[in-house]
């Protein structure tokens, strides 16, 4: 059986989430909008906790701040299409992931911290 695709946010403002909302309505994608309160809690028990165990049940007091979207099911032609439609709508999420076989048992705060150096290392290269 396939996984439902989803999109989890984290600090993104509801009023950029609802402008999407449609769209995402429309592709059958479900949009959910999560608190810095599960920063401790597994990744793929975020994504879908009736598959999931949530193994690692941490308290994270740090919070990131910056704009997260996890996203969850995709195949290729459905997240160029969100991605598409995010980039002609100018609605940019600075930190993006995908729920990945590796990225499933981490914290979302590992997959945070690990999404956010890799973006700065890139933004050093430009």
């Amino acid at each position: 059986m396939k996984a439902k695709q989803k999109i989890i946010f984290l600090n993104v403002p509801e009023s950029k989430i609802n402008k999407m909302r449609p769209v995402l309505g429309l592709m059958g994608i479900a949009a959910e909008i999560i608190d810095s309160g599960r920063l401790g809690d597994n990744v793929g028990y975020i994504a879908y906790p009736e598959q999931y165990e949530n193994t690692a049940a941490e308290t994270v007091s740090e919070d990131f701040g910056e704009e997260f979207m996890l996203l969850c099911g995709f195949d290729q032609k459905s997240l160029d299409a969100v991605l598409n439609f995010m980039r002609k709508n100018k609605m940019n999420v600075s930190l993006k992931a995908m729920l990945t076989d590796t990225n499933k048992n981490w914290t979302l705060g590992r997959l945070i911290k690990e999404i956010s150096a890799e973006r700065q290392m890139l933004m050093r290269k430009k």
